[in-house]
Formats: structure tokens, C-alpha cells, sequence
């Protein structure tokens, strides 16, 4: 990458193993167009994003570091994290004296370490988010409420890009909209397609995927159960499943292998064959798919949302920001949080319907390469990130 001679950004990642918005950064910072800035990665963690990062030749750097924010039921956590961080915010600050960085842009909001570092050391700072601080069943609790989280991104940035018009929700007092504009995600079709594994001519697809953001043991059940259900009566179509794959996006192998281990324990009397997978095997695969159920969380997932259309796999949706880039009954379906026979309706609408499967993942493929390919959101960042670096404050 020849970034020489231009201002030093560096971007703070929230995880070294995914993140839908590091996996959409990542995309953009290895593409061969040139860019206006020199770029410099930094992970919290080692793991796959990473790995990828490191093998497209971009310059990238590990400094461990713990979640800020957390889901409700971790909050214990948070005191540690801050505890814990303080010397990954050192070793930030002095990355950018180093590599006297005039911008430090963060890629999640459960990592606050770049913020921080960059008010300490009076650089300008841009956020952007795509976690949904304002949702009752994703609350990202902190110490003093979530208004006031909202507040300290404003504080801390001279602009906050959102993922999603729910995640805006938490920007929109007056006093924090001001720098928060609504920037939708993004990815690279050639790129996709690029590591996209085609079939042998003539296989079926007979597998489903059910993606998670994070381990919750309970959702993976109650999933399991209404997959279950729907294919006690799948004899006779002529798609019938043969596997559900498990996909835990942002879960280590080690934490990965804990859970396949509670899973078989307390799993039993599937019609199917259980696998696990990772994201990075999953975006290589997606025509082994019949359509993939999204259960979002910390993470919305809007990166596997994009994935799933460009392979014209249908996908069903739990509603939430990730669901902003469906057309229910078009590109794919969405039901409310709990509402497992909604979910149960669209599954075998599908399964038992394989026109409509073709039909919706067609129109999927098109919708999301006319509303989120890369080259769209390219532009819209860029003039972002201009206004900044060559501002007449700068």
C-alpha cells in the first residue's frame, strides 16, 4: 500500500476477530485505489480479522485491550476494562506521537481507547459506530446511563458516522445530532466474489445457517427448537435440509469449542446434522445455503446481511438496525424479537418454496449491489474524512 507522504490516520478496531464495520474498513483500506492518508490498524486482540489484515499488506499493530461497553448481564466487567485499559491507552498515545497521526478514527463503540488517546493528545477524533445503544433487548449499559454515553461520543468526536438510523436514535437530542449523520454499511462486490466458493454444477443447497452475535446459550436453543419444528414436515420438497451450521461471528476458537461443548450437552433429538463454523468459512460458502436466519445483538451483523445477498442466499432477520437493508418479503424476511412463529412462517415459506428462494435471493443480490456496494459509501466517507484532514482548522 503506498500511503507515503500523506497525513497519518490510525483506526481503532473493537475486535480482532469481527466486526461488521472492521470487516467493511478493512475491504475499503485494501482496495488498490489511492487514498488521500496513510493508514495505520489497531486491533484489541489477535485473531482472524487481524490475520487478514496483516496478509493484505496493511500496516497494523496489536495492543490488547478489553471492552468498555458491555451487554447488561456483563456489566461487572466494565470497572475491569477500565482498569485493564489504561495502559493500552499509553501505548495509543504513543502510536500517535510516533507516527504523528493527525486523525484517530474508532470502528466501534465498545472501544473507547483511541477516543481518549486522541483527546489526550489534542488530535481530532472521528467514531464510527454501529452498535444500537438506545435498544431495550441490546442495552449498553454503562455506569451513568446510555444518554450520557451518547454525550461522551459527541464530546470525545468531531463527527459520528451510524451504521443505521436506530443507532442514530441515541444522537438525536440536539445537542449531540449535530455531528452524527447516518452512513449505511457497505461492501466490496469484486472482492466477495473473489473468495466466493461456486458449487459443482447441478448440487443442491440442503444447509441452513443461524448466525448469533454472542454465546447466548438460550437463543441458540429456542432456535434450534422452532428449526426443528420446521423440518419435522420438509419430506416431499424438493429442498430438503440435511445440516444447520451454528455461527458465532465474533467468538475466539476457544470460546467457540466451549460452547459446541455446552451445545451438545444440552441439545438433543435434532432431525438434522449440527455443525459450527466461522464467519470467514462461512463468507466462502454461502452457496451451500438455503437461506440464513440473523439473530443480532452487540454486533447488528450487517456484514452478513450484505454477504447473504451478494450470494443470493434469503435471509430472515430478527428486526433490528441490520434489518434497515431488508425488503421484507422482497429481499428476504423479519420478525420481531420472540416472535418465533413469524420466524418459523418465513422458514418454511422458503424451504417448502424453492422459487421463492431463487426469486428473493435474486432480487437480495440486486438490491444490495444498487444500495451498498463499496464504491457508494467510498465517496460519502472520503468527502467525510477530507473535511477533516484539509479543514482550514487542521
Amino acid at each position: 500500500m503506498d500511503f507515503q507522504n500523506n497525513p497519518e490516520v490510525l483506526f481503532v478496531a473493537g475486535s480482532g476477530e469481527y466486526g461488521s464495520g472492521e470487516c467493511q474498513f478493512l475491504d475499503y483500506l485494501s482496495s488498490p485505489e489511492k487514498k488521500s492518508f496513510s493508514a495505520t490498524l489497531i486491533f484489541p486482540s489477535s485473531g482472524r480479522l487481524a490475520d487478514n489484515a496483516l496478509a493484505s499488506g496493511l500496516s497494523c499493530r496489536i495492543i490488547k485491550s478489553l471492552d468498555y461497553l458491555t451487554e447488561f448481564r456483563n456489566l461487572w466487567k466494565q470497572p475491569i476494562a477500565w482498569v485493564y485499559n489504561l495502559n493500552s491507552f499509553v501505548k495509543i498515545s504513543s502510536v500517535i506521537r510516533e507516527k504523528r497521526a493527525v486523525l484517530v478514527v474508532s470502528l466501534s463503540f465498545v472501544n473507547w481507547t483511541g477516543a481518549l488517546a486522541a483527546r489526550q493528545e489534542g488530535v481530532r477524533h472521528l467514531w464510527v459506530i454501529r452498535e444500537v445503544l438506545s435498544s431495550r433487548s441490546n442495552w449498553l449499559n454503562f455506569f451513568w446511563g446510555r444518554w450520557l454515553a451518547s454525550r461522551l461520543a459527541n464530546d470525545l468526536s468531531v463527527k459520528i458516522l451510524l451504521e443505521s438510523s436506530l443507532a442514530a436514535e441515541m444522537f438525536r437530542r440536539k445537542r449531540t445530532r449535530e455531528k452524527a449523520e447516518v452512513l449505511p454499511p457497505a461492501v466490496d462486490p469484486a472482492k466477495f466474489y473473489g473468495q466466493l466458493v461456486e458449487p459443482n454444477s447441478g448440487l443442491q443447497r440442503t444447509a441452513l445457517a443461524l448466525v448469533f452475535s454472542g454465546p447466548d446459550l438460550k437463543r441458540v436453543r429456542e432456535a434450534l427448537k422452532v428449526v426443528n419444528g420446521v423440518l419435522e414436515g420438509q419430506e416431499g420438497n424438493s429442498a430438503q435440509v440435511r445440516r444447520v451450521f451454528l455461527v458465532f461471528p465474533g467468538l475466539s476458537s476457544e470460546k467457540q469449542e466451549n460452547l459446541q461443548k455446552r451445545v451438545s450437552r444440552e441439545v438433543s433429538g435434532l432431525k438434522f446434522l449440527l455443525e459450527f463454523a466461522a464467519w470467514d468459512w462461512l463468507s466462502a460458502n454461502w452457496k451451500e445455503f438455503l437461506t440464513v436466519v440473523i439473530f443480532p445483538g452487540f454486533d447488528p451483523l450487517s456484514r452478513i446481511v450484505l454477504e447473504a445477498g451478494l450470494a443470493e442466499v434469503p435471509v430472515v432477520v430478527e428486526k433490528g438496525a441490520s434489518s434497515e437493508m431488508v425488503l421484507p418479503g422482497t429481499t428476504g424476511f423479519v420478525f420481531e424479537p420472540g416472535d418465533y412463529a413469524a420466524l418459523a412462517d418465513s422458514m418454511k415459506m422458503l424451504i417448502r418454496n424453492p422459487e421463492k428462494i431463487r426469486e428473493t435471493g435474486s432480487s437480495a443480490r440486486e438490491h444490495i449491489l444498487n444500495n451498498y456496494s463499496l464504491s457508494h459509501w467510498k465517496e460519502k466517507f472520503e468527502r467525510v474524512i477530507s473535511g477533516i484532514l484539509f479543514s482550514s482548522e487542521s
